[in-house]
C-alpha cells in the first residue's frame, strides 16, 4: 500500500497534475453531465389492444380477450398477464420478470405472436396492436389551443410543430394527444329513397366504385419511366355530393346531394378528448433523449418553442402544461444544497477538533473525493440525480475518516519525531489494508441493493454504485493525496514526545477514567447495551415505514370515474362543473394551468 503513497512523494510534479486535472475535471462535469430528477427504470411492460365496434363484453372476452391471452402466456419470460374488457375493446397488458433487461428480443417475439394469432379472431377485428413505449415519460408537454380555432385547425399546426420540434437535437420523440378524427358522413333522407326506390347499400356500392386508390402501372417508354396515376378518388365533398345514383329499372339518374345530405365532421363520440384551462386542446408530449442533461434540454426546447410561438395565427396559444426542466432543477438544486452544507458541517467539525492547518488538509480531501466521485459516475453513465446525490451525502461521513486516520496517525508520528517522509511511508504503510477493508465491509452492506433483481433495486442501485465508488475513491487519496498534503503543509515538531507524552492531558485522562469504569462494571454495561438494542427493535416498530418519500410536486391529479359502458360525452359532460371551478381564477388563484385527459 505504500508504494502508491511513494509514487505520489517522489512524482511530486505529476501529483500536483492529478490533483488540479481531477479538480478542473470534477467541476467541468459537474455543470455539464446529464441530470434528472429520479433515477431511469426499465419498463418492463407492454400492452396489446384489440377493437371490434359493438361486440358486447361477453363476447370480447370470449372471442379476442381469451386467445390472446393464451398467445401471450407462451412467452417464457411473462412475468403477468393482467385484461380489461370493456364493449367493443380488449386490453392486455403484459410484464416482464425484473431480471430481463435487453426487452428487445421479447417484445418482437410478442408482435410475431400477435400476428399468429390473427387469423383466430372474428372478422373485422381491429388489431391486435402491441405497444411497448407507453411507459415513456414525456419531459415536457406543450397545449396548443385558442378561441374560433377547430380540432382540425389546431391539429394541423400541431403537426407543423411537431416536426419542428423533432429537429432539436435533446429531443426524441414528440407524440400528438387530443386529436380527433374527421369522417364523412351520410344522413339519408329515408323519404326521398324510397321516392326513387333506392337502398343505402346501392349508395355505398356506387361510392365504392368511384373513390379508388390503387396504383396505375407504368409505361416504358424507351428510355423512361411513366408512372400512371388514375383519377377517380374523392378530394372534396363537393365531388361526393355530385356522385350520380342510377335509379332502379329506369335509365334515369340522381345526384347523391338530392337524397342525402354529405358532410364532414368529427368523431363522435370523441376519442381521448383533451381540454386546456377548459378549452379543447392539442397536446404535444416532448420525450427527451436518454443520458442528456434535462436542463439543457429544457433550454434548447424553450429556445424553440419561443420561436415556434412568434409564427403562430393571431389568437392560436401554445403554453407548457408540463415542464420537467424547472422541476428537476429544484428538485437537484435542493439535495446539491444539502450537500454544500453537508459539506460545510463535516469541514467544520474536522477543523475544530483536528486543529486549523490539519483541518484544511482532511477538509481539501473531500470535495476532491466528491468531484473523483462524479468523474467516475460519468464515466459509468450514472446521471446527477436524488439517489446518487443522497449517495454521496450518506458516504460523506464514511469518506472523511479515511483522511482524518492517514493525516492523524502521520502528525503523531511526526510529534514522536519522525521524519515527515518516514512518517508519511509509516501511516500509509500501517493503516492503508485496515483502511481498505473497512471501506470494503461498508461496501459489502450497500452491495445487495445492485445485484437484487428488482424494479426497487434497479432505482435504487445507483445509491449504492456511489457509495462503491466514494469511498474507494477516498481511500485512493487518502493514501496518494492526503500524506502529499500533510508532507508539504504540517510542520514539524521541535521538541519530539515520547509515547506516553502523546496521549496526556485532560481529555485523554477523562477517556482512561471512562474506559476503566466500563471494564469495571462489565456486566452492568452489556447488560444495558443488549437492553437497549431490544428496546430499539422494539421502537422500530412504531417508525412509520415508506419506501419512497411523498412527492413535494405543485402538481395534483384528480381522478373521476363513471360506471363502465358511460359514453365519453357524459364523461366529459361530467366534468364540465369540476372544470369551471378549478378554472375560476377567483376562488382558486393559486392554479396556473389546469389539463384534463380523457
Amino acid at each position: 500500500m505504500e508504494n502508491i503513497t511513494k509514487f505520489a512523494l517522489e512524482n511530486s510534479r505529476l501529483t500536483i497534475l492529478f490533483l488540479i486535472a481531477m479538480l478542473v475535471m470534477g467541476i467541468s462535469t459537474f455543470f455539464t453531465m446529464p441530470s434528472q430528477e429520479d433515477p431511469e427504470i426499465t419498463i418492463r411492460s407492454a400492452q396489446i389492444r384489440a377493437y371490434f365496434p359493438g361486440m358486447s363484453t361477453t363476447q370480447v372476452e370470449d372471442l379476442i380477450a381469451k386467445p390472446l391471452e393464451k398467445k401471450v402466456k407462451e412467452i417464457a419470460e411473462l412475468k403477468e398477464v393482467r385484461s380489461t374488457v370493456s364493449t367493443g375493446r380488449a386490453i392486455i397488458e403484459a410484464e416482464i420478470h425484473d431480471r430481463y433487461f435487453d426487452l428487445k428480443p421479447i417484445w418482437q417475439n410478442l408482435r410475431n405472436k400477435m400476428e399468429d394469432v390473427k387469423t383466430s379472431l372474428p372478422n373485422g377485428t381491429q388489431g391486435p396492436f402491441v405497444n411497448d413505449d407507453f411507459g415513456r415519460v414525456a419531459s415536457a408537454t406543450i397545449a396548443l389551443y385558442g378561441r374560433g380555432f377547430t380540432l382540425p385547425e389546431l391539429y394541423d399546426a400541431a403537426r407543423d410543430i411537431q416536426d419542428k420540434l423533432g429537429t432539436v437535437k435533446s429531443v426524441s420523440k414528440v407524440d400528438i394527444y387530443g386529436q380527433q378524427p374527421e369522417r364523412i358522413y351520410l344522413d339519408f333522407n329515408v323519404t326521398r329513397l324510397a321516392f326513387y326506390d333506392i337502398s343505402p347499400q346501392e349508395i355505398i356500392n356506387s361510392l365504392k366504385q368511384q373513390n379508388i386508390i390503387l396504383p396505375g402501372g407504368t409505361i416504358t417508354t424507351g428510355e423512361e419511366n411513366i408512372s400512371l396515376v388514375p383519377s377517380g378518388n374523392f378530394k372534396s365533398l363537393e365531388e361526393i355530393r355530385n356522385v350520380q345514383i342510377t335509379i332502379p329499372k329506369t335509365q334515369k339518374i340522381v345526384y347523391l346531394r338530392d337524397i342525402v345530405n354529405v358532410r364532414r365532421a368529427l368523431i363522435d363520440p370523441p376519442q381521448n378528448p383533451v381540454f386546456f384551462n377548459a378549452q379543447p386542446a392539442i397536446t404535444l408530449g416532448v420525450s427527451m433523449i436518454s443520458q442528456y442533461n434535462i436542463i439543457d434540454f429544457g433550454k434548447e426546447l424553450s429556445s424553440k418553442v419561443g420561436i415556434l410561438k412568434d409564427s403562430l395565427p393571431v389568437g392560436m396559444q401554445m403554453d407548457y402544461a408540463t415542464y420537467q426542466p424547472t422541476l428537476v432543477k429544484e428538485a437537484v438544486g435542493s439535495a446539491v444544497s444539502n450537500l454544500y452544507q453537508t459539506v460545510a458541517v463535516v469541514l467544520g467539525v474536522v477543523i475544530l477538533f483536528l486543529g486549523l492547518r490539519t483541518g484544511l488538509i482532511v477538509g481539501a480531501i473531500v470535495p476532491l473525493t466528491i468531484l473523483m466521485s462524479i468523474v467516475v459516475m460519468n464515466q459509468f453513465g450514472i446521471d446527477l440525480q436524488r439517489m446518487s446525490i443522497a449517495a454521496i451525502i450518506i458516504a460523506l461521513g464514511l469518506l472523511v475518516d479515511n483522511g482524518i486516520v492517514i493525516a492523524e496517525d502521520m502528525r503523531s508520528r511526526m510529534d514522536m519525531g519522525m521524519a515527515k517522509k518516514e512518517a508519511a511511508f509509516a501511516s500509509a504503510q500501517s493503516l492503508g489494508l485496515p483502511l481498505l477493508t473497512s471501506s470494503l465491509t461498508t461496501i459489502l452492506a450497500f452491495i445487495p441493493l445492485m445485484l437484487s433483481e428488482t424494479t426497487t433495486s434497479e432505482y435504487l442501485s445507483s445509491l449504492s454504485q456511489v457509495i462503491i465508488i466514494a469511498l474507494l475513491s477516498s481511500w485512493l487519496l487518502a493514501l496518494f493525496a492526503t500524506p502529499v498534503l500533510c508532507y508539504w503543509f504540517l510542520k514539524e515538531t521541535s521538541n519530539p514526545q515520547d509515547t506516553k507524552e502523546a496521549y496526556t492531558g485532560k481529555t485523554y485522562d477523562l477517556y482512561k477514567r471512562f474506559l476503566a469504569f466500563i471494564l469495571n462494571h462489565k456486566i452492568v454495561f452489556i447488560s444495558l447495551m443488549v437492553g437497549l438494542f431490544f428496546l430499539s427493535a422494539k421502537g422500530m416498530g412504531l417508525v412509520t415505514k415508506q419506501m419512497m418519500p411523498y412527492s413535494d410536486r405543485n402538481q395534483v391529479l384528480v381522478y373521476i370515474d363513471l360506471p363502465a359502458g358511460s359514453d365519453m360525452n357524459t364523461t366529459i359532460k361530467s366534468t364540465e362543473k369540476l372544470r369551471a371551478w378549478l378554472n375560476d381564477k377567483t376562488i382558486n388563484p393559486e392554479i396556473d394551468n389546469l389539463g384534463t385527459c380523457f
